[in-house]
């Protein structure tokens, strides 16, 4: 006999449809915990340091090599510095960094002293004491670093626990490397540099060649040996003329140099680090625009922010006497550079030197600058995401990140006197106009032509 369809039947298509979209669901929940899982064993095991952690780009990863080169130059006295682990590298005050810099300090100290000294006696003015002032901002600079290595560990290890979370997913990695980025601007700087600092001996030996040609008989002192020893005359003020003074000045200048370089160098790489997460955080909610984003995921975003934003402040206060010492004296050393432009120049060799250093000097403070201001553009990026949240999504989570990103300043700041950005860029480009016409005030009344002494 044969039976007719039941009522259930009819429903068993939509049956087996239900049940492989609930199995298929499932399956990919399961997927998701797995990745979960992978990515929580992976930071797991990049916070306990080693090789995975060396593996990321990291911001202490992409920064360490050139603080063991500043460790030379008695910058950043830092101990196990070539540690691969951010954990073991601590400010320690026996140390051998820290006795590097102390000799750094003491001998900077003498011939800062015996420096003033013989200016004092000479008689001051606009130019001859361009030296003085950098040797001063040398000493400020050496213990500038100082302090920031003794706060190293207190930002070190929150900015190399937020690397690990946004290397991992559910954040993408940028197109550029961070590593790429400081090396390719270190290199950059680090050439132009070694180029302005050999062409500043190459104009004062041309110089001071023609100053003994017309105001000496005896021509056989034209030689560089002889060039030396006026050059650091306050060295042999207190030393015999030998070869070891004459390698203790060059030794002394090349470090003071350094670290006037690497002073603007350091506020761009720690700008590079921080415009690059924010880029990274901004990227993450770019993807969120037009859905329907659960107000969980918006507490777990705005959680990430505040993180963020917690360390470019602690940077930002750490900072602050370093950004304001390099803005400062830039601005002091593009004065009298164009002060020495636009006074009567004697050689081609001058021209060269002096123009090379002063385009050289406004494009490192303009990198410092620009650099700096992709903070502050990034940390506002996520702000234009969020006016594309539906009216319907726009819960109490969303408004109080809102809120977060409009309520203050991200960025690089000297002691919140100015901020460092491209407003500010230009803005201190008028006050150089200013400080100019002073400078070559001063100079038309202390100007006597050449001197023979």
């Amino acid at each position: 006999m044969r039976r007719g369809p039941g009522k259930w039947d009819y429903w068993r298509p939509e049956l087996r449809s239900m049940s492989s979209t609930s199995e298929h669901i499932r399956r990919q929940l399961k997927v998701r915990r797995q990745q979960q899982r992978a990515v929580l064993a992976t930071r797991w095991r990049c916070a306990q340091g080693g090789l995975e952690f060396e593996q990321l780009d990291t911001f202490y990863g992409a920064i360490r090599p050139y603080l063991c080169v500043a460790q030379f130059f008695g910058i950043m006295p830092l101990a196990n510095i070539r540690s691969r682990d951010p954990q073991d590298v601590k400010f320690k005050v026996r140390s051998v960094g820290l006795a590097v810099t102390g000799l750094f300090l003491l001998l900077g100290g003498i011939k800062t002293l015996v420096g003033a000294n013989i200016l004092f006696t000479a008689g001051l003015n606009a130019k001859n004491m361009v030296g003085l002032v950098f040797l001063i901002v040398g000493l400020v600079n050496w213990l500038n670093f100082v302090g920031f290595a003794r706060s190293w560990s207190h930002i070190m290890l929150p900015w190399s626990s937020l690397d690990i979370l946004m290397l991992l997913p559910p954040y993408k990695r940028c197109k550029r490397s961070l590593r790429s980025k400081v090396n390719f601007t270190a290199l950059c700087v680090g050439v132009l540099a070694l180029g302005d600092h050999m062409l500043y001996y190459a104009s004062g030996y041309c110089s001071y060649s023609t100053h003994i040609l017309q105001c000496h008989t005896n021509h056989s002192r034209i030689t560089f040996a002889f060039y030396l020893e006026k050059e650091f005359a306050d060295i042999m003020f207190i030393m015999p003329c030998n070869i070891f003074t004459i390698c203790y000045g060059f030794w002394i200048n090349g470090a003071l140099t350094f670290l006037w370089n690497f002073l603007d160098v350091f506020i761009v790489m720690t700008s590079i680090g921080l415009a690059q997460r924010f880029q990274q955080f901004a990227d993450r909610v770019g993807a969120l625009e037009g859905r329907q984003v659960p107000e969980a995921l918006w507490y777990d975003i705005r959680r990430d922010h505040i993180r963020l934003c917690e360390l470019a402040s602690l940077v930002e206060s750490s900072m602050s006497s370093i950004v304001f010492v390099s803005c400062a004296n830039n601005v002091y050393v593009i004065c009298n550079q164009a002060l020495a432009i636009f006074t009567k120049l004697r050689h081609p060799i001058n021209y060269v030197y002096f123009w090379y250093s002063l385009i050289f000097l406004l494009a490192r403070t303009s990198l410092v600058f620009m650099t700096a201001s992709k903070i502050h553009d990034a940390a506002l990026l996520p702000l234009r995401s969020l006016y594309f949240v539906p009216r319907d999504g726009w819960s109490q989570e969303v408004q109080r990140f809102a809120y977060q990103l409009t309520s203050e300043f991200v960025g690089l700041s000297g002691y919140r006197l100015f901020c460092l950005t491209r407003r500010s860029l230009f803005g201190m480009l008028a006050t150089l106009v200013t400080y100019e016409l002073m400078l070559l005030q001063m100079d038309a009344k202390s100007h006597k032509g050449l001197r023979c002494v």
